[in-house]
């Protein structure tokens, strides 16, 4: 289950010109409940050495916040991804979950990759009313992080400023709580949007910044 990452709130500055900013965000009143919980972090991600950074960092920061927290290429590193599972097979995972004493998850990806006119602003996304009535947990395949820059570096195009294209990168993090009944199990979902980062480390910690900050609220 390679293909899994996400994103959470707060507006934050980069010490460059790239910036980041919480867009829409929702929280049930279960929230607060899920600190006291296991929390599974997925980053969906095709790419294994992403998905180890993304989660590791995520994991390192809720485990300083005293919240037990473990990244899914720890303890599951053998899941298949899929474009779809069945119900035997969601039930299954689920059981594989409870078996390990899991009682939340941190879901965290990309939704979208949006280029404009730097003098425009993109129309960004918002958190659908159906999306926060969706209850229960069911494994998919989501969209992923192969579009943000790689982590060791960044391939300037030196075009990109005579064509005034600025990137916008909107990240989504998802949390449920397992312990809840199946329709109130989502208790999260926020959306952040990263503008042209100079730097692949400036997603990453402004990614761990937002996530951070939604638990110590």
């Amino acid at each position: 289950m390679n293909k899994y990452v996400s994103i959470l709130c707060l507006a934050l500055l980069f010490t460059s010109c790239g910036a980041s900013e919480v867009i829409d965000s929702w929280k049930s009143d279960n929230f607060q409940n899920i600190k006291g919980n296991k929390i599974l972090v997925i980053a969906k991600t095709p790419d294994p050495i992403v998905q180890k950074t993304y989660e590791k960092a995520i994991v390192s920061k809720l485990q300083g916040q005293h919240i037990d927290a473990i990244g899914m290429h720890r303890i599951f590193p053998d899941i298949e991804d899929k474009e779809q599972r069945t119900t035997e097979e969601v039930e299954q995972i689920l059981r594989m979950f409870k078996d390990k004493k899991i009682e939340g998850l941190l879901i965290t990806s990309l939704k979208q990759t949006i280029e404009t006119n730097s003098s425009s602003k993109p129309e960004r996304g918002k958190i659908q009313i159906e999306n926060k009535r969706k209850g229960s947990f069911t494994i998919e395949a989501y969209d992923n992080l192969t579009d943000l820059p790689d982590l060791d570096k960044l391939d300037f195009d030196t075009s990109k400023g005579s064509k005034n294209i600025a990137i916008t990168y909107i990240l989504e993090s998802i949390t449920y709580d397992l312990t809840l009944e199946k329709d109130q199990q989502l208790v999260n979902v926020c959306l952040l949007d990263v503008v042209d980062p100079d730097a692949a480390d400036q997603v990453l910690n402004a990614f761990v910044k937002m996530i951070s900050d939604q638990f110590k609220k």
